[in-house]
């Protein structure tokens, strides 16, 4: 069973808080009116910064005034800590103003935008939140946006706070990054993420709070026609159509005992065509307390004319699956183009999307990706297509005893992505793209399964390394998938099965340019034609990026050179009436 995981790219999963077991919410849909709006900046002056840990620096009673004054966001690979890895804390002392009317500690979500790798997070001495892990089980969730709740009690209004932020970086870059960082209530984020809504009055409410009531009945009852009765008939939320939902839920009910569905800090607003938008921390939960999705920040879009949830027609956005090749539940992301939620038979290519070491499906949010890719396919002229984003961790895109992350894309995501989304089914219409570690991964991953794929893009990758992962006698039996090693050793017929892009920059302090110039010259010797390109640069986002059209265009001229014939669309198409981005 596909699972929903995120319901807004960059909207995470909130089961790692542990302040959400103390909200007093409940399994309730009843919704609520919009926060107030309301905003306590974070960023710029008035931090205290020091390296090394203690355990007793998240006191809030601690004096830091000999730590060295600083500011967030910042970015330790533009300070003298480019070098430096390992533990540091973050305090600042603040003053919050008394209690704005309505708002209470619950309807406060402490956000800490992106932290490189690892933290932990206290506030006036209790925990609020952690995300990736310290060593030495050492987990960078370098891509992940930090969103905690406070519980009810902890904030002191119209006195004097502390947090205090212990962080690790294991390597790279280091520290707060991105934004925003700060004390906000859900309308005030809601802002910064740019949705901009106005409050729902009474009649709104109760029109929403009737749908969900009616959603939650049906689950707890195991009804699933009377589930569906509350759905579009166009529904289409973070990929699921209205059948696949359906089948999701189908499958949650068969298992053992009952079901509830779950609305936590619910907020009704109204967006700027009229539709009715719940704000809301939603999970699914068996009988025997098994979560089966874990509370995750939605935005449920309820139609105000009918008792309809419309799906939020989100166009890039997270899901998962339950791994057998991983033995548990493994994420990856989607980016449909703009022309898949326009039509209803049309098939698209598809491309696999590779990320470097120490990174997730979760870190091309950071990128805007589907901005990105949005722009390159307005405006580039290239083939529309479906990409997708694995979580590889940093497993190199191998199997070994750290994880089966080939198996997992190749035998499992796959045809998972073929039977979910509407995909052209075959190795000419797929393609592989990926960036340093990712790179490695596509020549490897594609020379070795040119069943699957057809045209391989890296961008700087580690093409002149062996994947680094797995015991000393897997790295030794696993040295010879060094993708310029597997290009000397294939003949020139295999390796014309495939079509190549590939870049590294001068600068690259992996030397991956020169990995590229390499590549190039063990392709010439075997007769195969490829596109690269070089120069200045470093191992940075600011060489790469710029680089996408020359990939894409790789891919997209693979597509145009298979021509595939469409399926009629049907006559009559379903709308809601509403514009969807």
């Amino acid at each position: 069973m596909v699972t929903l995981v995120a319901a807004l790219a960059g909207a995470p999963a909130v089961t790692g808080s542990p302040a959400m077991a103390r909200t007093g919410a409940t399994g309730t849909s009843c919704a609520a009116p919009a926060s107030p709006d309301f905003g306590f900046d974070l960023t710029g002056g008035g931090w205290r910064f020091r390296t090394g840990d203690d355990p007793s620096w998240s006191d809030p009673a601690l004096s830091d005034s000999s730590w060295d004054g600083w500011s967030v966001p910042d970015n330790w690979g533009q300070t003298d800590l480019a070098s430096y890895d390992g533990f540091a804390w973050y305090r600042k002392t603040f003053t919050l103003p008394e209690r704005p009317e309505g708002v209470t500690d619950a309807s406060v979500v402490a956000s800490l935008g992106r932290v490189d790798d690892a933290d932990q997070t206290f506030l006036n001495g209790e925990e609020i939140g952690s995300t990736g892990a310290f060593p030495p089980a050492f987990d960078s969730a370098w891509e992940v946006p930090r969103t905690y709740y406070p519980p009810d009690g902890l904030l002191h209004w119209g006195g004097t706070n502390v947090i205090a932020v212990r962080v690790y970086d294991g390597t790279g870059g280091g520290g707060f990054y991105q934004g925003p960082v700060g004390l906000y209530s859900k309308s005030r984020l809601r802002e910064l993420a740019g949705l901009t809504t106005t409050p729902a009055n009474a009649a709104q409410i109760k029109h929403a709070c009737a749908v969900l009531d009616a959603q939650h009945r049906a689950v707890e009852g195991g009804r699933l026609s009377r589930y569906a009765a509350t759905l579009d008939d166009g529904f289409f939320h973070q990929g699921d159509t209205r059948r696949q939902r359906l089948d999701e839920v189908r499958a949650m009910l068969r298992g053992a005992g009952p079901v509830t569905l779950r609305d936590q800090q619910a907020e009704v607003v109204v967006d700027g065509q009229g539709r009715l938008v719940v704000d809301t921390i939603r999970s699914w939960v068996a009988a025997d307390g098994t979560v089966l999705t874990p509370p995750t920040r939605e935005f449920l879009y309820i139609d105000p004319r009918r008792p309809k949830e419309l799906g939020d027609h989100a166009r890039f956005f997270r899901n998962s699956y339950r791994s057998a090749a991983m033995g548990r539940q493994v994420g990856f992301s989607v980016y449909l183009p703009p022309s898949y939620t326009q039509t209803t038979a049309r098939r698209f290519p598809t491309v696999f999307m590779l990320h470097g070491f120490n990174g997730s499906n979760i870190e091309w949010e950071a990128r805007d990706m589907g901005k990105v890719l949005d722009r390159l396919f307005a405006e580039k002229g290239m083939r529309e297509s479906v990409v997708v984003f694995p979580d590889g961790a940093s497993g190199w895109w191998t199997d070994s005893s750290e994880g089966k992350y080939r198996t997992m894309v190749a035998q499992e995501l796959t045809p998972l992505v073929d039977r979910t989304y509407r995909t052209v089914p075959d190795r000419d219409h797929r393609g592989l793209s990926g960036v340093s570690m990712g790179g490695h991964g596509a020549f490897t991953l594609g020379l070795t399964r040119p069943d699957l794929f057809s045209s391989i893009a890296s961008h700087m990758g580690a093409l002149s390394f062996p994947p680094l992962i797995g015991t000393p006698e897997e790295r030794a039996a696993s040295a010879g998938q060094q993708p310029i090693r597997l290009v000397n050793s294939m003949t020139s017929a295999q390796l014309k099965e495939h079509t190549y892009y590939f870049d590294g920059g001068d600068q690259d302090e992996y030397r991956f340019g020169q990995a590229a110039r390499d590549m190039a010259q063990a392709l010439s010797a075997k007769g195969i034609s490829y596109d690269t390109q070089n120069g200045d640069g470093h191992h940075d986002d600011a060489y790469w990026m710029p680089k996408l059209n020359r990939s894409f265009a790789l891919h997209s001229a693979q597509f145009d050179a298979h021509p595939y014939r469409q399926p009629a669309e049907p006559r009559k198409q379903h709308t809601d009436g509403y514009t969807w981005p």
